[in-house]
């Protein structure tokens, strides 16, 4: 199988502001729900990675806990969303009924699921050190994206949550660096989130998400292509081995 191709930052970004392109209002809409209660109940930016799931976990912040939980499963939803929006011009995007996806009887047990295991994960990981911890969180980044797309895929199949922060690991080997890379770009956004007490997360989350929707399409259709080879390769093998056996 070929090594993976380096992923370019900028090409992702512009391409996500390509995306959004003549969308911009329905991906506000999409993303004016967990935003409304990140600045009602938290006072501030809404989001959440592993790490500051982790810690909020381990100082009992119950209250933050359970808003934290709500607005990281709404934004899940979303980011399912804007993966369609990225891969269809033709997709249309329903704001309230896409930004709840993942509670719905398909999603919503297989992504709690995932979303514990991560944090068991990542948690053990940081024990060690923190710096494991969060390359492993940036490991285990694409597993709910590779959930949808299995099961969208194979719909009498369900994959584990296992299976796929494995296939995540994987798919991200040689990729982390490129990840943080482009959280690392936006920054500069988050100040502006900060000093505007979350309100102008309505433009820099849609840029956020659309960008990470972009580099896991960018990902999958790498790994389709090295699948396909591999099994061409399988293919010319098993087609040399019968002909020598002729």
């Amino acid at each position: 199988m070929s090594a993976s191709t380096q992923l370019s930052i900028s090409e992702i970004k512009r391409e996500a502001k390509d995306q959004l392109s003549g969308r911009w209002r329905e991906a506000i809409l999409l993303h004016l729900i967990p935003v409304a209660i990140a600045v009602l109940f938290a006072g501030g930016i809404y989001g959440l990675d592993l790490m500051s799931l982790t810690r909020l976990y381990n100082t009992g912040e119950q209250v933050d806990l359970v808003v934290s939980f709500l607005v990281t499963f709404i934004s899940i939803g979303i980011s399912f969303t804007l993966l369609d929006m990225v891969r269809s011009r033709e997709f249309v995007i329903q704001p309230l009924q896409h930004s709840v996806q993942i509670f719905s009887k398909k999603y919503f047990i297989p992504i709690f699921i995932i979303q514990m295991l991560q944090v068991v994960f990542v948690t053990l990981w940081s024990f060690l050190f923190i710096i494991p911890g969060i390359i492993k969180s940036y490991s285990y980044s694409q597993a709910f994206f590779i959930y949808k797309d299995r099961r969208n895929s194979q719909p009498e199949e369900f994959p584990t949550s296992l299976e796929c922060i494995t296939e995540s690991r994987e798919m991200m080997n040689g990729h982390k660096l490129e990840l943080f890379v482009l959280h690392l770009s936006f920054i500069g956004w988050h100040l502006l989130e900060a000093f505007t007490l979350g309100i102008a997360a309505l433009y820099v989350r849609p840029y956020l998400n659309t960008a990470e929707a972009v580099f896991y399409n960018k990902l999958a259709k790498e790994e389709h292509a090295r699948y396909s080879q591999y099994k061409e390769h399988e293919a010319d093998t098993a087609d040399e081995a019968d002909f020598a056996d002729f």
